[in-house]
This record gives C-alpha cells, sequence and structure tokens, in this order.
C-alpha cells in the first residue's frame, strides 16, 4: 500500500504515533507535525486517528532539494519520473510547507508542484500565491519538505480531519479537537468511570472522550449557560450531562477530571488555585488538563505530575499535564 503522512499537532507526534501502532499500522518515520505511515490495510483512511490533524496518501517522494530556488526548479523533472496521481480532471488546490531557512517561499513550492500535477491529471490547478481562494469543490494536495524528503500527496477527504462532523457550535475558547483526542487517551479512560469537565465550554473534550469510551459517565460544567447550550447541541443523541456550576465549589465526584480551563486571555477566570483546591477534594484518579505555563506551576503542591506535553495551539504554547493528586 501507499505510505501515507499523518499531520499533527506540535507536540502530539509521538502520541499519534502510539495511536496508529496500536491500531495495526507501522510508523516508518517521526518528524515535526508529522507521521509517515506504512498502512495495514486501506482503514486507515476509512477510520483515521482520532488525533491526526489530517492525512494525506502520498504519491511521490523524493529527495529534499535543499535551500535555492534553482535547486527546487530541478525537483520538477525528479517528481515527472515519480509522480503517479490519479487521472482526476476535477478543481485542485497545493499546500506546501517547509523546514529550515530556503531561498524560496511556499507558493514558489506550491506552483511548481501544482503546474505539475495539472500537466498529468489534466485538472485545473488553483493557485493561492495572490491571496485568491480555490473553490470548495475540489481536492487538496500537500506537499512537505522536511530536510531529507519532498513529500507529495493528497488528502482522501473532502475537508481536514480536524473538521468534526459533531462539531455544530463553538465559543470562544473551544479546543482545537485533536488536541481533546490526545488528553482523552492520556486519561486512560474506562467504562465505569466518572468523568467531569468543570470547563466544558461546547463540549470538545467530553465528546472527543466518549468517542473514545462511550460506556463511561460524563458530566459538563460551565458557569456560562451559552456555553452549556452549545455543548446540548454537539451532544444530541448522547447520554451526557450538561449543568451551570462555579467549580470552585466542585462537589461532584470523579474519577477523572480532563479540562481546558480558561488561559485568561479569550476568557477570564483570574487565579486557578481555588478550582485545583476543589479539584482535589472530589477527584479520586487522574487530572488531564491543558495550561498555561503559569497555570501549570500551580500544580507544584499537592499534585503529583506524571506527565507533561508542550504543544502549540493557535499560536500558543499551552502544556498538556498528568497528575494525580498527592495524598502524601
Amino acid at each position: 500500500m501507499q505510505l501515507v503522512l499523518v499531520r499533527t499537532v506540535t507536540g502530539l507526534e509521538w502520541l499519534a504515533a502510539e495511536e496508529l501502532t496500536v491500531a495495526g499500522h507501522r510508523v516508518v518515520e517521526v518528524g515535526k507535525r508529522q507521521v509517515v505511515v506504512e498502512p495495514a490495510s486501506e482503514s486507515i483512511t476509512e477510520s483515521p486517528p482520532r488525533l491526526a490533524d489530517d492525512l494525506f496518501v502520498v504519491y511521490a517522494a523524493i529527495a529534499d532539494p535543499g535551500r535555492t530556488k534553482a535547486a527546487l526548479a530541478g525537483a520538477a523533472d525528479a517528481l515527472r519520473r515519480v509522480v503517479e496521481p490519479p487521472r482526476d480532471r476535477s478543481n485542485f488546490a497545493v499546500s506546501a510547507s517547509f523546514q529550515g531557512v530556503r531561498n524560496f517561499n511556499r507558493y514558489d513550492v506550491e506552483d511548481l508542484v501544482g503546474e505539475q500535477l495539472a500537466r498529468l491529471t489534466g485538472g485545473r490547478y488553483y493557485s493561492r500565491r495572490h491571496g485568491v481562494a480555490p473553490p470548495d469543490e475540489r481536492s487538496e494536495w500537500r506537499v512537505v519538505l522536511d530536510g531529507k524528503t519532498l513529500w507529495v500527496a493528497r488528502r482522501p477527504y473532502a475537508v481536514p480531519l480536524h473538521r468534526r462532523t459533531w462539531r455544530q457550535q463553538t465559543v470562544r475558547g473551544s479546543l482545537h479537537p485533536p488536541v481533546a483526542a490526545a488528553m482523552a487517551r492520556l486519561a486512560e479512560l474506562a467504562p465505569a468511570h466518572q468523568v467531569v469537565d468543570p470547563f466544558c465550554g461546547a463540549g470538545t473534550l467530553l465528546l472527543e472522550a466518549h468517542l473514545l469510551e462511550p460506556q463511561a459517565e460524563y458530566v459538563g460544567l460551565d458557569h456560562d449557560p451559552v456555553a452549556i447550550a452549545a455543548a446540548r447541541a454537539n451532544a444530541a443523541g448522547r447520554r451526557m450531562e450538561w449543568r451551570c456550576a462555579d467549580t470552585r465549589g466542585l462537589t461532584t465526584g470523579a474519577d477523572r477530571i480532563i479540562t481546558n480551563p480558561p488561559w485568561n486571555r479569550q476568557v477570564q477566570i483570574g487565579d486557578l488555585a481555588p478550582y485545583l483546591r476543589a479539584w482535589r477534594q472530589v477527584l479520586d484518579g487522574r487530572l488531564v488538563a491543558i495550561l498555561t505555563p503559569e497555570q501549570a506551576t500551580r500544580l507544584d503542591r499537592g499534585w503529583r505530575v506524571q506527565a507533561r506535553y508542550d504543544v502549540t495551539v493557535a499560536g500558543r504554547h499551552p502544556v498538556v499535564v498528568v497528575a494525580e493528586v498527592s495524598r502524601g
């Protein structure tokens, strides 16, 4: 089978690789924001990894041409020799990224590959160079120059994987779904668990957790009735509880707390310490939280931190923390 590029959030590469390995696929390489996979079967596209930001089927892999524009132009010949795209005359666009300093920009890469693909497929290439958005009805190609290899791959879906079908409504500060999926995996959920999100927002974390372990009990809390209404809409048809509450006075017992407290930017909560004290009283198990570095320092007393994952989300650099209450 063809190789697959699984694109990830920065900091989640190895967790995504673990998810893929558990699913029976062979991880060939792990790099920045990317996992190269040899699929066990076509099931990888039918049941893609939840931690994936996106997924692309590889149609060509040549040596990374390096930093100069002349070398990039020379890569066109190598591509013509090896790429075997599907005969698809539909509209398409190309998105490119590269690591390291280059004497060319992403549009140079996109146009070079896009023009080659147009010749080979008969499809119409839409460049993004001049800020014009390509048509909605199109296929999407991805080019990645990772320092060793120039990858050319095609998304087998109409939209990126991070666009969840359940996500009909969002609120300020809603979490990126693949990050929520990673946190749900880190929580090590079981059917009998009572899982609480004290800052549930539109329900992203608990909905991703429910997809992973539908037999657990889920309670989402938030002080904002608009957020609770959004969570209920997103969770339509699922047996989950949502209610307004100030979780500085949390009384609901929990085997797991998974949460994305406001980072005091789009939404303000002030000091996290009162919430942490309340959670310590009711938690009999694991906390998985995505926090600012400053908030994470609040876990130095009364908590035993088991793991930390530095990630990049929406241009910010929060920390996913896995911890348990220290009873000593």
